[in-house]
């Protein structure tokens, strides 16, 4: 059979389409954006993603010099806006902004029409934000192993802002390691759980910290645990589930940017690049911050990575608690 490359003739062919290719892919980059870019938001303005988004795209517009389009595409937990980005057309104009739905959904529907890891390239993680287990205060517990010893006597019910939300899962993750009863109570978002749990309709919650620290600190919430790595610079008094020894591994909420998986490796250069970018800028890690939100500089490989492990995790807490895929 004849070998191409080892012809002198064919190693220049190949080094000649290698070179074309080369050029092409960096014209591609230097030309691209040409027009506006769409980042759907899976859910409804004012949310967490929302704002997140909202901080980021105002500073990558930017960057790249073309506006970035925030479209709000609601729904089946995130999947409709999922499902819109990993069909759209690979050019780099259409981007998801998400969170960990990406991680637990998988594990939680019996039929998504994405693979997270098939149908997406990381871009960015761009922030995230701990949780925080809080207790209405007519509950007699004063720490998370307070809450955990009541809670191996009797079942007791615990708000999330959402079936399949790392809150939700959490709790569960936390039931599992200590054999506490924990009665999940999901919620159409963080604020009507506070309410409720503030009211005492619910025993505690887990949810997004920031919304919550007003109430904790007003004495309408007992702050019990944050689930970060860190303690929280609003609540510094208040302990990490790590440093209890409930679970060993910490819990954030994390934002991030994904393209169609056949955007052109260049595109995404340059992406990933602009991103990095804005992520430096003080402006943007200042507003992040003061709305509640860490931003700690990852790799894409990194951040890939990272979804890649949440899946594994969350997979097997749906299976060893027995959640109802849906």
């Amino acid at each position: 059979m004849f070998d191409s490359l080892s012809h002198p003739v064919g190693r220049r062919a190949v080094l000649a389409l290698g070179t074309w290719a080369l050029a092409g892919g960096r014209a591609l980059a230097q030309a691209w954006p040409e027009r506006p870019i769409r980042m759907i938001v899976p859910f409804p303005p004012g949310g967490g993603a929302d704002n997140a988004a909202r901080v980021y795209g105002e500073k990558l517009a930017s960057v790249l010099g073309q506006p970035i389009v925030v479209d709000n595409k609601p729904g089946a937990s995130g999947n409709i806006g999922a499902e819109a980005v990993a069909h759209a057309a690979a050019d780099g104009y259409t981007l998801l902004f998400g969170n960990e739905f990406l991680a637990t959904n998988p594990a939680l529907f019996k039929s998504l029409r994405f693979d997270t890891m098939r149908d997406f390239a990381p871009v960015a993680r761009v922030a995230s934000s701990a949780s925080l287990i809080a207790a209405t205060p007519s509950l007699p517990v004063q720490t998370l192993k307070d809450l955990i010893a009541l809670a191996k006597t009797r079942s007791l019910n615990y708000a999330s802002p959402g079936v399949g939300t790392g809150p939700h899962l959490y709790g569960q993750l936390i039931a599992l390691n200590t054999g506490a009863q924990f009665n999940h109570v999901p919620y159409k978002g963080t604020a009507p759980a506070i309410s409720d749990t503030v009211g005492g309709q619910v025993d505690f919650i887990i949810s997004t910290a920031a919304p919550m620290v007003p109430y904790v600190q007003s004495g309408k919430l007992r702050a019990l645990a944050v689930t970060g790595a860190q303690r929280s610079s609003d609540l510094p008094g208040v302990p990490t589930v790590m440093e209890t020894g409930v679970v060993s591994d910490p819990y954030e909420v994390w934002y991030g940017v994904v393209a169609p998986a056949a955007v052109p490796r260049p595109v995404l250069a340059r992406l990933q690049q602009a991103s990095e970018q804005v992520l430096r800028d003080p402006d943007v890690v200042a507003r992040l911050n003061k709305a509640g939100y860490d931003v700690r500089a990852v790799s894409p490989e990194q951040f890939g990575a990272e979804i890649k492990r949440d899946m594994e995790r969350w997979t097997h807490v749906v299976q060893q608690a027995k959640i109802e895929r849906q």
